[in-house]
């Protein structure tokens, strides 16, 4: 009777909310939630009673009918994994939700990763079931011992493959879909090596387990699913709160139902002849699970998070895709003297995969590296660019002026500073609008950078309608042709603004220029003071080019330079 030996449910196990045990509370009328009582919806209660009636007629018709008992325990058997299968299809389909304060049902999808972990679960729910109908198929009609491996016990063992995939497939960090199939060829082959390993002969062979004793096989069979039930509770423990937490939840509180009822059931069958109304825990397990994913889920109300690095999760993140190679890799070489092909095979595999993961890892780690350092100097252009005019803003012009000052300093080389101001913009402001003195102040922006002679030169916004010129390696004579040129510039823009100076909009200029030739101790005491009496001086030639009648320009020499100032 190979119906129902708890198969070592070869799931790897997830991680859960508050366990099943929490879900199943949910049959209760009322709840308490932010300390006032919540009515829930009555049809969690008749879902328990529904999975407790069933329970009840399985065990009745067993005591009812022991003659017939093996033929009407399979409908029982084949029903209870169906019902699950469908509530977790259910489940990733429509999602999960309930309004907190009415208690009505309420529809939430989720997410990618965990509609298709719910999906996995209930295909791997799905080749449980299939395991079961051949079972019965195998105690019905073939009469087979319980001492051979046939098709119910690979439908058994696949069974935990997509279950695995949905154990492993979450992650709040990353989810690289290369790694879900590889993940997956590792557990279908590490699956089949088990087989191999546990019942010394390959499925399909037909071949007595006569290397294994049932004692044996029901020990690893309990001792699998202890592991498995523990292993998701971990999961649940580390995994945040939400969704993602309440499906390990269910998963791990149906492991532990499970792993329970198998080892009650496993010890009664080695000593039971037959089907009797123990039959009735193989349903226990997929009922509960039912009851569990069918029923509402309440609004949680969630802490904030503790903004602190889970050591135990990244463990368990980061071990568990490394597991399965391991695993892979043991029983491969386990199995390469009495299966030597299937060994090597599996030995290629475990050797590729991870050269495969390790390749891909190490490629995406220098891809992320690469794009971090993109984005910095992104926020970098962004934090150091005038949004409106797309030069300098003042925060650039501040760093480039103490650096051209001390550069200037130690290689003794002139420097030149410019101070460029539009003539009469606030009344071109008051009488065409802001947006037009926005575009005024983009064009003479372009018209000032086409004029400046080289790429190292610097044009900065210096504030409102003034502009600020570096010019490196730049005497006297050489700022002032470059003013002129700007003067050119903007002129030819042709802006309308009818002022004292003319019909058009123009610019007034401050030069503040020194001969690293004539004044080399000059410039040593500019990079000690800072920038700062550089941008006086080139204020103070501004102020003089606007006394001077605007749409000029004006220079300090070097003794007004050196300290004496003009007045």
């Amino acid at each position: 009777m190979p119906l129902f030996r708890m198969r070592g449910l070869p799931v790897k196990a997830s991680q859960t909310d508050a366990g099943l045990a929490d879900a199943l509370v949910m049959a209760s009328p009322s709840c308490l939630l932010r300390g006032q009582t919540v009515r829930r919806p009555p049809k969690l209660f008749y879902f328990v009673l529904i999975a407790a009636a069933f329970a009840f007629v399985h065990a009745a018709c067993l005591l009812a009918f022991r003659s017939a008992a093996s033929l009407l325990t399979y409908p029982f058997l084949l029903l209870a994994p169906t019902l699950a299968v469908v509530a977790c299809g259910w489940r990733a389909l429509r999602g999960a939700g309930r309004d907190g304060a009415t208690g009505t049902a309420r529809v939430e999808p989720f997410s990618g990763p965990l509609r298709s972990a719910w999906g996995l679960l209930a295909v791997g729910l799905l080749l449980w079931t299939i395991g079961m109908f051949l079972s019965a198929w195998e105690d019905l009609l073939q009469h087979l011992p319980q001492s051979v491996a046939w098709f119910s016990d690979l439908a058994f063992f696949l069974y935990a493959v997509p279950v695995l995939l949905a154990i492993s497939s979450i992650s709040s960090r990353q989810r690289i879909r290369l790694f879900i199939w590889m993940d997956a060829a590792q557990a279908l082959i590490t699956g089949y090596l088990a087989y191999i390993s546990i019942f010394s002969v390959v499925p399909f062979a037909g071949a007595p387990l006569a290397p294994v004793s049932v004692t044996t096989l029901v020990l690893v069979y309990n001792a699998e699913n202890l592991i498995l039930a523990v292993a998701a509770t971990l999961r649940m423990i580390v995994q945040p709160r939400g969704n993602e937490r309440r499906f390990y939840a269910i998963l791990a509180g149906f492991l532990w139902i499970y792993a329970v009822a198998a080892y009650i059931y496993n010890a009664w069958a080695a000593t039971a002849d037959g089907h009797a109304p123990y039959d009735v825990l193989v349903d226990i397990p997929f009922l509960a699970l039912t009851v569990a994913t069918l029923a509402p889920w309440p609004q949680c109300v969630e802490t904030a998070p503790v903004q602190r690095e889970q050591t135990l999760a990244m463990i368990i993140e980061n071990v568990s895709p490394i597991f399965y190679t391991v695993a892979l890799l043991l029983l491969s070489i386990s199995l390469m003297r009495e299966h030597f092909q299937v060994g090597t095979l599996g030995i290629f595999t475990a050797l590729a995969v991870y050269a495969a993961r390790s390749t891909t890892l190490q490629g995406r780690y220098i891809r992320v590296q690469n794009e971090l350092h993109e984005a910095r100097d992104r926020l970098e252009q962004m934090a150091l660019t005038d949004a409106l005019t797309d030069t300098a803003n003042r925060r650039r012009f501040d760093q480039a002026l103490v650096l051209e000052c001390n550069r200037a300093a130690r290689h003794r080389h002139p420097l030149a500073l410019l101070l460029v101001d539009i003539d009469f913009f606030k009344m071109l402001n008051d009488r065409y609008g802001h947006p037009a003195g926005d575009r005024c102040l983009v064009s003479v922006a372009l018209a000032l950078q086409s004029a400046l002679p080289r790429s190292g030169d610097l044009l900065a916004r210096y504030g409102g309608e003034e502009f600020a010129a570096i010019l490196p390696a730049t005497d006297e004579a050489g700022a002032r042709q470059v003013a002129l040129t700007m003067q050119q510039a903007v002129a030819a823009l042709a802006i309308c603004n009818e002022t004292a100076t003319g019909d058009c909009v123009t610019v007034s200029i401050g030069i503040a220029a020194f001969d690293a030739a004539a004044a080399s101790a000059m410039l040593a005491d500019i990079a000690q003071t800072g920038a700062a009496q550089l941008v006086e001086r080139a204020d103070q030639a501004l102020y003089r080019a606007k006394q001077s009648g605007r749409n000029c320009i004006a220079t300090i020499d070097q003794g007004e330079f050196s300290g004496h100032g003009a007045q």
